[in-house]
């Protein structure tokens, strides 16, 4: 018989396969999207005058505020870069209004208070003049409100590693005290290094936000952070956002907003 007679049969054989293959098809799971990493920024009264509207139709899920600079003697230096950021407040209200989760940071000017009380003592007398004015600043946080940041850069004036980390533990336990969350710590490889690359504050549950540009991946200290990884990294200081004039601090978080609220 020749091929002639088998083409009913055939058709049909591959009739009921394509109809097989379809059916699989559409029981078959769906591959599973990548999750797009949240976006955010970081801001200060260097960036002037932001409009916000503008921010909120970006990419831009969150962003952490400057609050504060450092404080007392601190301020005879630059007073105009120091003490309460005066755009703080407006920041905070319009960048919630259009719905992005916000955060309050404090740039620290770590110092021995120069003073007749120096040593660890003085250093903590110092964090906790900080911490108080960055806690006046901040007030109470609310709902959606993310972590307060203590921002920990060079330079450190007149204090050695032990102080360093007294500094820095008096800061975090003040701030936690008065706003009733644990503050995340901002940080890079260099700066941190000055601390002796202690894992201290790692170990005490401070989620790490490091800054570290023009890699694939962040350069980490503290052993990795103690092997729980950066939580937030500051991948670029050049990042260009609708609303803002100038260069802009651009982030990705690691994972979700869980590990960064403050409620």
């Amino acid at each position: 018989m020749g091929l002639a007679g088998h083409r009913p049969r055939l058709g049909a054989a591959l009739a009921a396969l394509a109809l097989l293959a379809v059916a699989l098809l559409a029981t078959a799971p769906a591959a599973e999207a990548k999750p797009k990493s949240i976006r955010g920024i970081d801001v200060s009264r260097f960036q002037g005058h932001i409009a916000w509207k503008q921010v909120g139709k970006t990419q831009t899920k969150f962003a952490f505020l400057q609050a504060s600079r450092g404080s007392g003697d601190d301020c005879s230096v630059v007073p105009e870069q120091c003490g309460a950021d005066p755009t703080y407040l407006r920041n905070y209200k319009k960048a919630r209004a259009e719905g992005i989760r916000v955060g309050a940071y404090h740039r620290a000017f770590a110092s021995d208070p120069g003073t007749e009380i120096d040593g660890i003592e003085g250093a903590k007398l110092d964090a906790r003049e900080e911490a108080n004015l960055f806690a006046s600043v901040v007030g109470q946080l609310r709902g959606r409100d993310l972590r307060p940041v203590l921002d920990v850069e060079t330079p450190f004036k007149g204090l050695d590693e032990i102080e360093l980390q007294a500094w820095i533990k008096a800061w975090l336990s003040r701030v936690e005290r008065k706003l009733g969350s644990k503050p995340i710590i901002y940080t890079n490889n260099s700066s941190w290094q000055a601390t002796g690359d202690t894992t201290t504050f790692a170990l005490d549950g401070h989620p790490l936000w490091v800054a570290n540009f023009g890699v694939p991946s962040p350069l980490v200290p503290a052993a990795n952070w103690a092997g729980k990884g950066w939580t937030i990294w500051q991948y670029t200081s050049i990042g260009h956002v609708r609303g803002i004039a100038g260069n802009v601090d651009k982030n990705k978080l690691a994972r979700g907003f869980g590990k960064i609220k403050a409620r």
